[in-house]
């Protein structure tokens, strides 16, 4: 859905990360032979690992390693303004079911929303010309129940969308989501 805000590390932070901890693994033999401890004691590399080939794995690592783990800033990246932080459906509806006896009642749509940096949000629904609060003012975070009429025809689906939107702090921003129910039956005393 939209208006979902990504959070937490990026794929590239990812990729630094495995990148990073793929390094050292990767340079251990090089690195075991340094410039420093290749002049002292101990065992004889083979004949094939001379010098010339293991000089190259040796700076090679160190100079990719720097470009491939260079974090994020995420202080340059930080949204300013208005924001919507989520809007998302607490709870999906369903249309009423059964007979008089065995009466299932409709579940109302929960919609839920938080909005950061704006002085307050405006809700629409089912607004083709996309015009901000043709469903009224709302807080910014909160909730709001709608409940569907179910009145097509049997085993079709109602389908509404909501559209949040930020109001003052800057740039208006938007986001919607749209929620279905099924029509399962037209109710008592109709065919």
């Amino acid at each position: 859905m939209s208006g979902c805000a990504a959070t937490g590390p990026t794929t590239r932070d990812s990729d630094a990360d495995a990148a990073a901890s793929e390094g050292p693994s990767a340079a251990t033999p090089a690195t075991a032979q340094s410039p420093a401890t290749a002049n002292s004691p101990g065992p004889t590399p083979p004949a094939s690992a001379g010098p010339a080939t293991t000089g190259p794995a040796t700076t090679k690592p160190a100079d990719e390693k720097p470009t491939k783990a260079k974090p994020s800033h995420p202080s340059t990246r930080e949204v300013t303004g208005p924001r919507i932080v989520y809007l998302r459906v607490a709870r999906q509806p369903k249309c009423a079911e059964g007979t008089a006896v065995f009466r299932a009642d409709p579940v109302p749509l929960v919609i839920e929303w938080k909005i950061t940096g704006a002085t307050g949000g405006a809700l629409s629904v089912d607004d083709p010309t996309n015009t901000p609060g043709t469903y009224g003012p709302v807080d910014l975070e909160g909730s709001q129940e709608f409940l569907f009429s179910c009145t097509g025809d049997v085993g079709s689906t109602e389908t509404h969308t909501y559209a949040l939107y930020t109001v003052g702090g800057g740039p208006v921003r938007s986001a919607t989501v749209t929620a279905s129910a099924k029509v399962l039956d037209k109710g008592l005393g109709t065919n």
